[in-house]
């Protein structure tokens, strides 16, 4: 750990930071919160005599103005991402930026230049890049493990923000163009297969508005009757990946309960499915077909020589990009691959829209 003490301020006061962020930036690094922002005064003050936060905001652009800090962390509502992001980078700060980071690619791409002219690092979550399982599994693949990969396989959804989890804020704006299922939960799916089988070359897609109505089912707008059905709440998203292979991604707000794996990666030899919760820091299961080794079924897999480091919480990303600042090197969640995820949810409307493939631009 580094002798420096790298101060901290979060933007966006929500149930995230507070579920995942606040309480861990001095746990996942040498690093101490400076400063609470939020639109709504209560929320920032809230944070700041919660967690002995000393400085609390209303403004962004006045924060940036009054308070010595490092890093900022973008945790507001999806739709100030870009407006957020483009003032904390202007002004020479690190930042971590909430998924998606921007709306479109050409703003996303805004972004980057601007990061890099001022010489600042720029981290993009979701975190899976730096998931103990998906390392694993990602060496168990390039040790041969299950042979040749063949396909791989995705689900991330649940019953939507109104039925799953415990808010104290109105959860209507997830159902509002610029948010929605897509950019909230697709996101981790396609971020976690194209790291797991690199950048996508085309995409094709189905998607459906299944619940026109909902009702949010807990927290302080419990009851509260939301009309949904301005954009698809069920994505089911094929992929075909730059190296030949191809996946699936079944995602959204519809799913209220499964049995079924996160993620399961096929090859010519056997199979790995990932079943439990990743912050759990779970091993993978691995069924392998090995008649030459008398082994045809599901086994244990043993630790590497080299043990990937294990989740502590949502907030490794600080981990990241301070290790990127101090060993003046890329952070394992780069903007460019969050662009790419980003273009590929872009164009997921047009292949609904049309029934067809659609081919993709970027890469990372």
């Amino acid at each position: 750990m580094s002798a420096k003490k790298w101060k901290v301020a979060v933007v966006g006061c929500g149930t995230f930071a507070n579920d995942q962020y606040f309480p861990n930036i001095a746990k996942e690094a040498n690093a101490v919160c400076v400063a609470a922002c939020d639109i709504v005064p209560e929320r920032a003050q809230s944070a700041c005599e919660k967690y002995g936060i000393p400085e609390w905001y209303t403004s962004v652009y006045e924060m940036l103005e009054k308070c010595d800090f490092d890093i900022a962390i973008d945790a507001t509502s999806i739709q100030a991402h870009h407006e957020v992001n483009m003032a904390i980078l202007g002004a020479g700060k690190h930042l971590i930026s909430q998924k998606p980071a921007a709306p479109t690619v050409e703003l996303l791409t805004e972004q980057i230049e601007l990061a890099k002219n001022k010489g600042v690092k720029f981290v993009c979550v979701p975190i899976h890049p730096m998931r103990f399982d998906l390392a694993v599994a990602k060496q168990m693949i390039a040790d041969g493990a299950i042979g040749e990969l063949s396909y791989i396989k995705c689900n991330v959804a649940h019953g939507g923000p109104n039925y799953f989890q415990y808010r104290d804020a109105d959860p209507t704006w997830f159902f509002e163009d610029g948010a929605g299922a897509l950019v909230d939960m697709g996101v981790h799916g396609i971020q976690i297969v194209t790291h797991m089988f690199g950048p996508a070359k085309k995409i094709s897609c189905l998607a459906a508005v299944t619940t026109p109505e909902r009702t949010v089912r807990s927290g302080k707008f419990d009851g509260k009757k939301i009309k949904a059905d301005k954009i698809p709440d069920q994505y089911f998203i094929n992929i075909t990946f730059a190296n030949g292979k191809i996946g699936f991604i079944d995602t959204g707000f519809s799913q209220k309960a499964s049995k079924q794996p996160q993620l399961e990666i096929y090859g010519s030899e056997g199979t790995i499915s990932l079943t439990s919760g990743y912050m759990q820091n779970p091993m993978p299961s691995v069924y392998m077909d090995a008649p030459e080794r008398g082994i045809r079924g599901w086994v244990e897999p043993m630790t590497w020589t080299s043990i990937p480091k294990k989740l502590i919480s949502q907030c490794c990303c600080l981990r990241d990009i301070i290790e990127a600042i101090e060993g003046e090197c890329d952070p394992m969640l780069t903007p460019e691959h969050a662009r790419h995820v980003l273009e590929i949810m872009c164009k997921i409307p047009e292949a609904v829209k049309t029934g067809a493939t659609v081919e993709l631009e970027t890469t990372f």
